[in-house]
């Protein structure tokens, strides 16, 4: 899945995002409070609305058009709900499909029509998307599967699963025949410390090379793994870390460290074609984390599609110039610019390009 662009009208909190084209790798810059992590935000939720049987209470009130890339298919999602209820309500959903240039409608829903590829619908619960309740239907099935399955957002504080150790590698254990790509795919929703302990267990050289990731950061680090530990409300999974023959639980590891490790695996365990969503990447990370992270994510920027935030000097300068969006925002209203729209970023180096881009008076007065 790659998301193409995004507009987003949320009447209830007076806050608008103009139509924005994403790329396949895209760095938002701008200064605090311009809307960056706002942006990824109400992403998720859009996300979450494709996904779950019911709609987010944060939701009243929206006019959204988010247009994707899936399957090598190009489709255009619109939605609105609506502001006279305390419960969010649908009350116009759209999914365009785009084939040799023309607008196909697959989908359409309003007060007076229902309809999937031109035939009837009975009337649908408007508390659901049609992509969650028409998630089976042929020309439905791969836009579910692609918010299902191919959307990462990235939370350094999520917790391990609660399941049972041994229900879960029941589970999840993959057949031969499906390979590591339908793996990665089938634990894709599961937190970050869960996907770790089915690699670790199935998937052995896998886990290895992302030891040696963390290795190549963290050259005292000869070993990793995941344990795990009984509570009274379930199972709680945890990284170990072997650092000069000793080995150090999670709760004394550095964040830094720790942080690392969950970009490592998230990434990692991505499927192809997945979007990765990660806001302030540069938190709790050392300078010494920095270098070699920023360059396993640009290695993996042909295989999947990246929306990160940053404010750090280093990551911006050294991320390629032409991905910075930078982030404006005037009241209520947000704006999106590639830097390759900026006539003052046509500078000969890259860092030359930093100092212009912090000197930039749309990115000094980022908020107007």
């Amino acid at each position: 899945m790659k998301i193409t662009s995004f507009k987003l009208d949320n009447q209830t909190k007076d806050w608008h995002l103009e139509e924005t084209a994403f790329d396949n790798f895209n760095l938002l810059v701008g200064i605090s409070g311009v809307g960056k992590t706002r942006i990824l935000k109400t992403l998720q939720q859009v996300c979450q609305v494709a996904t779950h049987d019911r709609l987010l209470q944060e939701v009243v009130d929206w006019n959204w058009k988010i247009g994707f890339v899936h399957a090598s298919q190009e489709y255009e999602w619109v939605l609105k709900t609506s502001k006279d209820s305390i419960e969010p309500a649908i009350i116009y959903e759209q999914i365009i499909k785009k084939v040799a240039g023309q607008n196909r409608v697959v989908l359409e829903r309003s007060q007076t029509t229902n309809q999937l590829d031109g035939q009837n619908l009975p009337k649908l619960i408007n508390t659901q998307s049609a992509i969650y309740l028409l998630g089976a239907e042929n020309s439905i099935a791969p836009i579910y599967s692609g918010f299902k399955r191919r959307l990462t957002f990235t939370d350094t504080r999520q917790a391990g699963e609660m399941a049972h150790p041994e229900k879960l590698l029941e589970k999840f254990k993959p057949r031969q025949e499906v390979g590591l790509e339908k793996f990665k795919e089938s634990v894709t929703p599961l937190p970050t410390l869960t996907k770790a302990y089915l690699l670790q267990a199935f998937y052995q050289e896998e886990w290895h090379q992302i030891s040696q990731e963390f290795n190549h950061i963290f050259p005292s680090v000869t070993e990793i793994k995941v344990s795990f530990t009984q509570r009274t409300e379930g199972f709680m999974y945890f990284f170990n870390i072997k650092e000069n023959n000793q080995w150090i639980s999670q709760p004394q590891m550095s964040f830094g460290m720790f942080h690392t490790l969950v970009y490592l695996i998230d990434i990692s365990l991505a499927p192809r074609d997945s979007v990765i969503v990660i806001d302030e990447f540069e938190n709790s990370l050392g300078i010494n984390c920095m270098p070699e992270l920023t360059d396993f994510i640009i290695s993996k920027a042909p295989l999947m599609q990246f929306i990160l935030t940053s404010h750090h000097p280093y990551i911006i300068n050294n991320i390629p110039w032409k991905t910075w969006q930078l982030v404006t925002r005037k009241g209520g209203y947000v704006r999106v610019t590639n830097a390759t729209q900026i006539p003052h970023l046509q500078t000969a180096s890259s860092m030359e390009k930093f100092i212009q881009l912090i000197n930039l008076p749309e990115y000094e007065e980022g908020i107007l």
